[in-house]
């Protein structure tokens, strides 16, 4: 079921700009305050009190607790990319 003002009912199959709205919203908070759980050990905290590994134009955010990769970022020439797991996201500039 889809979450918002749509009836209960079945489930619709619609493309990604149907998350345009919920994400407008969640992208233009300040990142450090992002709460994460870590999907090894299941710790929580927020963005800020992750250990990061910076090099010049990537970074690598490892859990506090565990040391496992929470996330890398790579600023490259047409943007930012952000990888998690098996997906990444691209931020053009």
């Amino acid at each position: 079921m889809m979450v918002g003002s749509d009836p209960p009912g079945p489930v619709r199959v619609v493309d990604g700009n149907a998350l345009a709205g919920m994400l407008a919203g969640a992208l233009a908070v300040d990142a450090t305050s992002l709460p994460l759980t870590c999907g090894h050990c299941g710790a929580r905290f927020v963005l800020a009190q992750t250990v990061v590994e910076r090099e010049p134009a990537s970074a690598l955010v490892r859990c506090r607790s565990c040391t496992h990769t929470l996330l890398t970022l790579a600023e490259e020439p047409d943007g930012l990319v952000v990888r998690m797991g098996t997906m990444e996201l691209r931020f053009p500039r």
